[in-house]
């Protein structure tokens, strides 16, 4: 443990107490305090020290302090999170929605397969189609919105 924060724990000092609240993963707030002192100069392993002062255990591990200082040494000036492009969606097009949206009004009865091997895509993504993007269910076999009305009670 840190000996600030040995020395905020053996005093009781007020001054971490009030913000020694659980934080998620790596917020934006972290990195601001990271961004914020180490342009004040502070090396990371002191850096993480007071953070585990204010913030306690649930702050970032040391190795992360350490990441997020040199992301600001080779230049980075954002502290928050930066966009990832991921896989890019080729199944789940407006274009799919809607001719599975016809399919579904066609025939309340037919199978996620068979939506599937129309147009051509993974069972899944029919399925997210059908259950996410179009908001319907399987009732009794048959596909129905997942609000009914008065006439489909």
């Amino acid at each position: 443990m840190c000996s600030r924060a040995l020395y905020l724990q053996s005093s009781g000092s007020n001054e971490g107490e009030n913000m020694d609240a659980p934080l998620q993963d790596c917020t934006t707030e972290e990195r601001g305090v990271v961004r914020f002192l180490w342009a004040e100069g502070v090396k990371p392993v002191e850096i993480h020290c007071r953070m585990l002062a204010q913030y306690g255990q649930s702050t970032m591990s040391q190795q992360k302090v350490y990441e997020c200082t040199e992301r600001f040494k080779s230049g980075r000036t954002c502290v928050t999170d930066e966009g990832c492009s991921g896989w890019p969606s080729t199944s789940r097009t407006q274009d799919h929605i809607n001719r599975a949206d016809a399919m579904i009004r066609e025939d309340r009865w037919i199978m996620v397969l068979e939506v599937a091997a129309h147009l051509d895509i993974s069972y899944g993504s029919t399925y997210a189609i059908l259950h996410d993007d179009l908001g319907h269910r399987k009732v009794c076999a048959r596909w129905v919105p997942k609000e009914l009305t008065v006439v489909h009670k």
